[in-house]
């Protein structure tokens, strides 16, 4: 029923901010992911705290079909040499948040995806201050190339990141956000 309004979020507005818990994280993340593969759009979907493998592997083990999906890896290739896969562009690092930006315009060109699901943008707060992260966010609003495109980005409430920094990062992406789900 919830997820029913994932649903009615991200067909309404242009950018959806979920809020999850850590501990529920992954069931969560996989009955949103089935909402959202069941509207039939291609999907690009930014692995920003797993692997492409490991993300594939669970939608599968889901019976989540993935034809509609394109992956964005930022990072596999950081720890092991990859070999290209058709549904997914590997990065080399999450460092660089203008080649994500340029991965996401080419997948959105060349596979013609009209999703883009951040899983999980607080997990940037790693490898990059908030600030920059919030310019990367507020230009994946702003472009006119993907003015069209609907944006989920799933974020973690709690997690081993500072809490107060976190809590910040998290109030600074709801003023971009057309709608906040906080699934808690």
């Amino acid at each position: 029923m919830f997820y029913t309004n994932i649903i009615k979020g991200i067909t309404q507005n242009k950018f959806v901010l979920v809020l999850l818990n850590e501990e529920q994280y992954i069931s969560q993340l996989n009955k949103i992911v089935q909402s959202v593969e069941k509207s039939n759009k291609k999907i690009c979907y930014v692995c920003l705290s797993r692997p492409y493998k490991d993300i594939l592997n669970n939608l599968k083990k889901n019976n989540i079909n993935t034809k509609f999906f394109f992956f964005i890896d930022v990072l596999s290739s950081h720890y092991e040499k990859i070999s290209p896969h058709k549904n997914c562009m590997f990065l080399d690092s999450p460092n660089d948040l203008k080649l994500l930006v340029q991965a996401i315009e080419t997948a959105i060109e060349k596979e013609k995806c009209s999703v883009l699901l951040f899983d999980t943008i607080s997990a940037l707060l790693i490898y990059q201050e908030s600030f920059s992260i919030l310019q990367f966010t507020h230009t994946l609003t702003v472009e006119k190339k993907e003015e069209r495109i609907k944006k989920l980005f799933i974020a973690i409430k709690k997690d081993s990141f500072p809490e107060k920094e976190n809590k910040e990062f998290i109030n600074d992406l709801k003023m971009f956000a057309d709608k906040t789900i906080d699934l808690d």
